[in-house]
């Protein structure tokens, strides 16, 4: 899991990801300050997401809401290297967490990316309260407002209780 200035991480299986993303069933739950919120009707979990620089920001929680996850998209032909490996520095305003990225090739809808596993509380802390997020891996470096990132995590939460009752 990320752990604060070590590599700890726990990869998420990239086949089990990718067929995991083209069964799910998205529904629209709400918006919170330029983030949406959708249920994944197949495994009552939820999804936050917003698109920025032709990037997609995906965060949520596993069936088990004991991890959570963070993953970064794009529609680039050279957005990931499915052989490369290595780690995904994320940087809150100076605070700096790494983890094991696990590489996710070509969706449904021709996106690829990385993903990493969360359940460190401070990281997940830094989400929600930090201004910006600077994050590193083996190709690029790139940057995220998280204005709104507060609000929407609430939502989510509300939006899996609500897939629950």
């Amino acid at each position: 899991m990320i752990t604060k200035k070590a590599i700890a991480a726990g990869a998420i299986a990239a086949a089990l990801t990718a067929s995991a993303a083209a069964a799910a069933q998205f529904e629209l739950f709400g918006q919170a300050e330029g983030w949406n919120v959708f249920t994944k009707t197949d495994d009552k979990t939820c999804v936050i997401e917003t698109r920025r620089d032709d990037l997609i920001v995906q965060m949520g929680v596993f069936a088990n809401q004991e991890v959570g996850y963070i993953g970064v998209f794009t529609h680039e032909p050279d957005g990931v290297n499915a052989s490369a490996t290595g780690n995904f520095i994320v940087d809150f305003d100076g605070d700096v967490f790494a983890a094991d990225e696990v590489i996710m090739e070509g969706n449904d809808q021709g996106y690829s990316g990385v993903y990493i596993k969360a359940n460190n509380p401070n990281f997940i802390s830094d989400l929600a309260n930090k201004k910006t997020m600077k994050v590193i891996d083996t190709e690029r470096v790139f940057t995220l407002d998280l204005a709104g990132t507060k609000a929407a995590m609430a939502m989510g939460r509300e939006c899996i209780a609500a897939a629950n009752s």
